[in-house]
């Protein structure tokens, strides 16, 4: 055979394998199986205020961050929760259906992802196996699952220990540390057996994994952190009267509605008094206790901030800030930020909502100095001054145009609430500035101590002492 035909017919097994992967695509689009670009990438503008808090700490999930020089120590630890998962099933034979099915979905796979990646289709494919692996033995270890195909001979699951970790946990949700859902479909079926609704299964097996108590009926996610989001986005859509999220108080006029327009293309979209400007103004700031039902979670945005104009109370939820916080703030703010663009067009309640991006927007608005965090309660060791940095920090690139709709509302109705008594306002807000000027000498203080900045401020102000002399000195004589 010539050279040519060869050529010819590699060209020709190349063109029907395309088309074959291209049609296999557009039919897991089509069913629902797969959401194409679903795992992006974070934005430059958020990125930049704090690019660490994007990156993984400890696991690496997917192709982005794999062969990460800091996040080698936890591969062997997961190779022991793949071993884990396969001695369940008895399994080790299995693991070749599973390579051979992961492979086929190599055109499904790399549309799930924004970016370009660089692995080849039988690297990409050992990545999927391996990491959804290992997430399976986290979803099953300590479920009902557990006891129904235990490990042989008493074993215990390296996964219980890893799920204590809770840099690991905030690892998963990251936005760009995930691989798509359907992966773990997969590789279930391939190792455990297929199920009636399977995506909704495995959904619920996530939830306990970051806190959650509850169930996600009746949606379809892409990854573990769209589970997350999706779980607390339908506490605001499954309340009644939700469809028409306006409150009676609020209700906007044509006129309302256009100022409201202009002021977010303009990006002005801001409370324009701080806590205890607020506090000053009459507006008294209450907080929602949690209650026994609630899921002790870190970011509780289940319940919404609400504004009483009529009463002038501000309602705002509890937050429990620990160690992780930021980084599951950051990445549903980050997937807030991509629905949106995704779905600009779409009339629905749940894409109109942005309540974490909308919540950073309100907390940096509310807290400008120390004396603003001793009006809302907050579960931390956190000092005051560390707090204010942390809420301006949270919400530093958002983009205020995926604002919701409620939220633009109640910021134009707490920034037109007259003033009540102008006496007690100058009396809270001189305390306020006192504040104010405390913390700024506060971070001058940090900056002199840090590195040489006290001895190159004393070298600077005795320069300008000296160029002051010599200046008044030339024009001045004795």
């Amino acid at each position: 055979m010539s050279t040519t035909e060869v050529e010819t017919k590699d060209q020709k097994t190349r063109h029907d394998k395309w088309k074959e992967t291209t049609k296999a695509l557009l039919g897991a689009v089509r069913k629902e199986t797969c959401q194409p670009y679903s795992i992006p990438v974070v934005p430059d503008d958020l990125r930049k205020s704090n690019e660490t808090a994007y990156m993984p700490k400890v696991v690496s999930i997917g192709p982005r961050y794999k062969g990460k020089k800091e996040l080698l120590p936890m591969e062997e630890i997961k190779w022991r929760c793949v071993t884990s998962l396969l001695s369940r099933t008895f399994g080790q034979d299995r693991i070749d259906n599973c390579l051979e099915a992961v492979i086929n979905l190599d055109a499904t796979v790399r549309v799930s992802y924004v970016d370009v990646i660089a692995l080849d289709r039988y690297e990409l494919a050992k990545t999927m196996v391996f990491d959804g692996c290992f997430l399976l033995e986290l979803l099953i270890c300590e479920s009902k699952l557990d006891l129904e195909i235990p490990i042989p001979f008493n074993g215990i699951s390296p996964g219980i220990e890893v799920k204590k970790m809770e840099y690991v946990v905030s690892d998963l949700m990251l936005l760009e540390n995930q691989i798509p859902i359907f992966i773990l479909e997969t590789l279930f079926e391939k190792l455990l057996g297929s199920s009636n609704q399977m995506r909704e299964f495995i959904q619920n097996l996530a939830l306990p994994l970051f806190g959650y108590s509850g169930k996600l009926m009746g949606r379809s996610t892409s990854h573990f952190l769209d589970v997350a989001y999706s779980y607390i986005e339908m506490e605001w859509t499954d309340k009644p009267g939700e469809e028409n999220d306006t409150d009676t108080d609020t209700n906007l006029t044509m006129l309302q509605a256009l100022r409201l327009h202009r002021c977010a293309t303009r990006q002005e979209a801001a409370l324009h008094r701080c806590a205890t400007r607020q506090e000053a103004a009459g507006i008294t700031i209450t907080i929602k206790p949690l209650n026994k039902n609630d899921d002790p979670s870190p970011i509780n945005f289940k319940f919404t901030t609400q504004f009483d104009k009529s009463k002038g109370i501000l309602q705002i939820p509890t937050l429990i800030i620990k160690q992780t916080t930021e980084v599951k703030w950051r990445s549903f703010i980050a997937w807030e930020h991509h629905k949106k663009k995704l779905k600009t067009s779409s009339s629905s309640v749940a894409d109109r909502r942005s309540i974490c991006t909308s919540s950073a927007l309100l907390f940096r608005d509310l807290i400008c100095c120390s004396s603003d965090v001793q009006l809302i309660e907050d579960h931390t060791n956190k000092s005051n001054r560390d707090l204010v940095a942390f809420f301006h920090s949270i919400a530093s690139g958002v983009d205020v145009g995926i604002m919701d709709h409620k939220h633009t509302t109640m910021f134009l109705a707490m920034n037109e609430f007259p003033t009540k008594s102008y006496l007690t306002k100058i009396w809270i807000l001189l305390i306020h500035y006192f504040g104010k000027t405390s913390d700024w000498y506060y971070r001058f203080y940090k900056f002199l101590k840090r590195g040489y900045n006290l001895a190159a401020a004393i070298v600077t102000f005795l320069t300008v002492v000296q160029t002051c002399y010599a200046v008044l000195a030339y024009h001045f004589p004795m």
